[in-house]
């Protein structure tokens, strides 16, 4: 399956809300559809040294060095466990590792990094879109933990990037993030993260300024 093709869907779901409520109802009304998997060891440990093997080549070795040392210290799994466990969100979960995802590259393009986003409506709206496309449901349980955890990695990189910047008050490394993410974003699922703000029904499109009269 390509992952793009899945969000173009969604990303049609954002421009149209009305059907994406529709959907989100005519999945509610049949049996709640199941994203998680039985996740492997064995496979999480291929797609962790596969996921390194990348980052020494696009990065560097001591990128590389640096994170396998971490995930030495401490399973990549259960770190990113404990930073979404309050938001409700858990390993072995195509849509719980998304969500993550998509709300981390939401704070971080739009700069709200103080501010409290429900995942509970944004994992509504990934699942709905998942039950949606053929492509999704026709995955095999090794396909779903290869999509989760290489979010679930990437993830732990651009969420410890971002929490090092802010720290640091680095205007210039934040201002890099925030437009990595819109970009990424825009050109991997032709989304514009700028462009859409979370709420009861998930992300939707912001709401367009209406000026004052004679303006």
């Amino acid at each position: 399956m390509r992952v793009n093709r899945f969000f173009g869907l969604f990303a049609v779901f954002l421009l149209l809300p009305g059907l994406t409520l529709a959907q989100e109802n005519a999945v509610s009304a049949a049996a709640p559809f199941d994203t998680s998997y039985p996740a492997s060891a064995v496979i999480s440990a291929r797609i962790q040294r596969q996921f390194l093997d990348n980052i020494r080549w696009t990065v560097s070795a001591e990128a590389r060095n640096g994170l396998a040392a971490a995930f030495a210290e401490r399973p990549a799994l259960e770190i990113w466990q404990g930073l979404v466990a309050a938001d409700g969100l858990k390993t072995g979960n195509v849509a719980d590792a998304i969500t993550a995802y998509w709300v981390l590259n939401w704070v971080t393009a739009n700069a709200r990094y103080n501010y409290k986003v429900d995942n509970g409506p944004v994992r509504a709206q990934l699942q709905a879109s998942m039950a949606a496309d053929p492509n999704f449901r026709g995955l095999n349980n090794l396909q779903k933990q290869e999509m989760a955890e290489g979010y679930i990695l990437r993830f732990l990189v651009e969420h410890a990037a971002l929490n090092d910047a802010v720290r640091r008050k680095d205007v210039t490394a934040l201002g890099r993030l925030a437009l990595a993410s819109a970009t990424r974003f825009r050109q991997e699922m032709g989304v514009d993260l700028l462009a859409l703000e979370p709420g009861p029904e998930g992300f939707a499109p912001k709401a367009q300024k209406v000026s004052p009269a004679g303006d």
